[in-house]
């Protein structure tokens, strides 16, 4: 029976509580005894359970314990990242993984498609994701930051029938996700699904070692722009601080992800934003990335990210959109708006989704076909969102 929960409700009790030695990690080695700890460690450490504690209580306890119970009963265990994949739905796999082998467990992460090169800076064990299945030997399938089984692509192509069958934990936080699996965990409130996890992990008492807590701020960090974007709650920030004290290191993510950029990925921004088109008084901008762009420029496919993003912070602007055309001819897009703009609502008219202020689709035709559909609907649904205010969309937005 699938259970689905889109926010938390009033927790009983931990199942463990977060409270143990072991929930204590990074900062302080546990193994000393209290008279020992110099008083700063001392008090670092007790911040730091009371925030664990804090953390602890914000999720359904009935669905985190069916979750552990879940986890507790399997072995081998098979976590899966979507495809096209950003930081949060690997570094949330990378997380769990790291989480629970010291309790035995044999995790296998796998994603359709290779991690992006400018991820791996910051991902440790991302050399360990695999774009094919070794076998079908899993007593759990976990599938992360997505709530439909096709959004693991080939990995759920080309094994259908598995998949269709398998004992399956689903975790997300994307408010279009309806949940799948006999365990479904929707936390629209989390900023990222590494906010879940981690939130998840600290309720069932299960320690964040070093390595977990890398990977899960750097989810955190990559689905908020550093804590930027308006999905970022005192929750979010909350459970930031808990990695951090377990010894993550936000620049270590933040450099590579935000201010470093390889020469291959200048020059095909740098084609991208030469040629970016606007409608409805600026208010709708977009770019477009053709595969002629990525060659001329030696750059590969996941260099487009973060374009989108760049090009919502345009003062004026309510939808920014970049278009890039996949080798099978399609026509991929990524989303971005400002408030009051649903970019979800759009994507979800072509089978997309995501957040309210980000979100992607896929559409099948080419680039130029999609760029005139794609801003057909953008006109048609900022119109309707000027129109109770007695504005058109036609008029130049503010300077």
């Amino acid at each position: 029976m699938q259970e689905t929960r889109e926010t938390p409700e009033t927790p009983e009790t931990p199942v463990r509580p977060a409270t143990t030695p072991a929930a204590t990690t990074e900062i302080v080695n546990t193994h000393f005894e209290d008279a020992q700890l110099p008083a700063q460690l001392r008090r670092l450490a007790e911040r730091k359970t009371q925030v664990g504690n804090i953390l602890a209580g914000e999720i359904d306890h009935e669905l985190a314990t069916r979750a552990w119970e879940l986890l507790s009963g399997a072995t081998d265990i098979l976590i899966l990242a979507h495809e096209h994949p950003d930081p949060d739905t690997l570094g949330s796999a990378l997380g769990l993984m790291y989480a629970l082998e010291p309790l035995g467990k044999r995790c296998v992460v796998a994603c359709a498609d290779p991690v992006p090169a400018d991820f791996r800076a910051f991902l440790p064990g991302y050399e360990r994701v695999v774009s094919e299945l070794p076998n079908e030997d899993f007593d759990l399938v976990v599938a992360l930051d997505a709530g439909d089984l096709t959004r693991y692509g080939s990995l759920y192509d080309n094994h259908k029938a598995f998949f269709d069958a398998a004992l399956l934990l689903n975790m997300d936080h994307h408010v279009t996700s309806p949940g799948i699996g006999v365990c479904a965990i929707i936390d629209v409130p989390s900023a990222a699904t590494a906010e879940l996890l981690t939130i998840f992990l600290l309720h069932v008492g299960q320690p964040i070692p070093r390595l977990a807590a890398d990977c899960l701020l750097a989810g955190i960090i990559t689905d908020t722009r550093a804590f930027e974007f308006d999905a970022t709650t005192d929750r979010t920030l909350l459970a930031g601080a808990y990695l951090v004290a377990c010894g993550a290191i936000p620049e270590a993510i933040i450099k590579p992800m935000y201010r470093l950029k390889p020469l291959a990925k200048a020059r095909l921004w740098g084609r991208a934003l030469s040629a970016v088109r606007d409608t409805a008084g600026g208010r709708i901008v977009w770019a477009q990335i053709s595969q002629t762009d990525l060659a001329a420029a030696g750059a590969t496919s996941d260099m487009d990210d973060g374009l989108s993003t760049y090009l919502v912070d345009i003062p004026g602007v309510a939808y920014a959109a970049l278009l890039r055309e996949s080798l099978d001819g399609s026509t991929r897009v990524s989303l971005r708006t400002t408030a009051p703009y649903d970019a979800a609502a759009v994507c979800a008219q072509f089978d997309g989704g995501g957040h309210v202020r980000a979100a992607g689709c896929t559409l099948h035709m080419g680039l130029e076909e999609a760029s005139q559909t794609l801003v057909a609907a953008l006109e048609a649904a900022l119109e309707a969102a000027l129109i109770s205010t007695g504005r058109s969309a036609q008029s130049p937005h503010p300077a």
